[in-house]
């Protein structure tokens, strides 16, 4: 039997921290489980597990409604990762189908995503599946005081 797509769950919380980490987001499951209240809770939010038929969360994508003033809004894909060994069996693309299905459902156009530099095997993957590089940026940071 193929692996299925599923929303995440709550419980999938350790599993997505590992594959996040390997990702090179390095997270705990605590830390992972608090943001993916959040995610579950919210609607402009699309997080898709890939679950192997025993159970075995081996990839996930997360992809967002991010409206903007200066262009029609877009699905951001604001992270995907599938499981080194499960790679090369069309899960990425999978998971990709399933973001642009849940962008078109809800009227949007177009899905975006951005890619770091070094990871020249993601920027072939996302061309084959029909994206397109259109522009290479910086990206600035700043770590700000929260708020009590």
């Amino acid at each position: 039997m193929p692996p299925i797509l599923r929303p995440a769950r709550a419980t999938d919380a350790a599993a997505l921290a590992t594959l996040a980490t390997a990702l090179g987001y390095p997270t705990d499951s605590a830390t992972l489980a608090a943001r993916l209240s959040v995610l579950l809770a919210a609607p402009e939010q699309h997080l898709l597990c890939v679950v192997e038929t025993e159970g075995r969360v081996c990839g996930w994508i997360h992809g967002y409604l991010r409206p903007l003033l200066e262009s029609d809004s877009c699905v951001e894909v604001g992270g995907l990762v599938v499981a080194a060994d499960c790679r090369g069996q069309g899960l990425g693309a999978r998971l990709l189908a399933a973001c642009e299905a849940w962008a078109a459902a809800r009227g949007v156009a177009e899905v975006s995503v951005r890619c770091a530099e070094h990871r020249l095997d993601a920027h072939r993957f996302y061309q084959r599946e029909g994206y397109s590089h259109i522009k290479t940026q910086l990206t600035f940071r700043k770590a700000v005081a929260k708020s009590s």
